[in-house]
């Protein structure tokens, strides 16, 4: 089955936006529009007018004279965005690597991105009989999960309601919490105990524990662990929470986190 010409239309209008950022990004000192367009082989007011438009989206700029065009800031917002993300995975994943040789379970890290959490790390111990349905890169909602609410904990609460609001509160199981005051007041017992605890609320057969990321500037992510078939009131998981606790006030302090007791 053929895609519909509008969506083959849109396709193209990306693949011709990506073009013109790539040749920009291997001129650094700037193109004139006669040169991108030899560059591109686009006509000289097609390119114009994908000039304008990444223009209003501050992906592109006009430089010097005004005759040069070169990449936006917003591009260098984004590159500033996902080095500073792999760098969390890169400072993450020796702490989460033992957290995970030493309990035997996944462990796992998240970030928020709109209105919901997602995976930007796993590990998960190569002989565990039954996996947790993640990947990295997946979504999930902030109202079910662990990591959810330890990354909302400190927000202000008319922005965690917007977002509640937003992604909605479906129910994935019976233990799913579907009420805003009720979240709401979920997040102010992670503030108090510096934990959160989704007890089979996004999958039935999952317990999972999760503490917050910190830097110098506040939770930037949310570091979990989770385990089948495992009661969230058994001191199994106790052992769990302490763990991740432990782990996560490692990973805040090597990214510039200072407690302040």
């Amino acid at each position: 089955m053929k895609p519909p010409s509008n969506q083959k239309q849109k396709v193209q209008v990306i693949d011709r936006a990506a073009e013109v950022l790539a040749v920009l990004s291997h001129n650094p000192d700037g193109l004139t529009l006669t040169e991108l367009t030899q560059a591109t082989g686009l006509h000289k007011a097609t390119a114009l007018r994908f000039l304008k438009s990444l223009e209003q989206n501050g992906l592109a700029e006009k430089e010097g004279s005004g005759k040069f065009w070169g990449l936006g800031p917003a591009i260098f917002d984004m590159a500033s965005r996902a080095s500073r993300r792999n760098d969390l995975r890169e400072q993450a994943r020796p702490i989460m690597e033992a957290i995970s040789a030493e309990l035997g379970e996944t462990v796992q890290l998240a970030i928020l991105v709109g209105n919901e959490i997602v995976y930007v790390e796993k590990i998960e111990p190569e002989n565990l009989a039954l996996k947790i349905n993640t990947q990295i890169g997946s979504r999930r909602p902030i109202h079910c999960t662990a990591l959810g609410k330890v990354i909302c904990a400190d927000m202000e609460w008319a922005k965690v309601r917007a977002m509640l609001d937003a992604g909605g509160m479906a129910a994935q199981t019976p233990q799913t919490i579907t009420d805003p005051e009720r979240f709401g007041e979920e997040l102010r017992k992670v503030r108090e105990s510096g934990h959160a605890v989704d007890d089979r609320e996004y999958n039935n057969l999952v317990a999972c524990a999760a503490a917050p990321v910190r830097n110098a500037s506040g939770i930037v992510a949310g570091l979990s662990v989770s385990s089948l078939g495992i009661a969230a009131d058994s001191a199994r998981f106790a052992v769990l929470v302490e763990a991740i606790k432990a782990g996560a006030e490692r990973l805040s302090e090597k990214l510039g986190y200072k407690r302040h007791d």
